[in-house]
């Protein structure tokens, strides 16, 4: 399965905060597209998407922070 219809490019933008920005909305619709009762594969796409190799993780119900995606 492939969500990637979903999102647009902001790649061709010059402007850093634009590209930013138009980067942010990609994010935010493609979360809230997103059918978890469907398949939680989507929100693993839009992880491996939308997130850098060296992200740090931490949530309020863990102990330790995550560091980095699993290759």
């Amino acid at each position: 399965m492939s969500i990637q219809s979903s999102f647009f490019s902001a790649d061709h933008d010059d402007d850093p905060y634009a590209s930013s920005h138009a980067g942010e909305r990609a994010l935010n619709r493609a979360i809230v597209t997103a059918e978890i009762s469907r398949s939680f594969e989507e929100y693993l796409e839009i992880f491996d998407r939308f997130y850098a190799e060296d992200i740090e993780v931490s949530s309020a119900t863990s102990t330790g922070q995550i560091r980095g995606k699993k290759t």
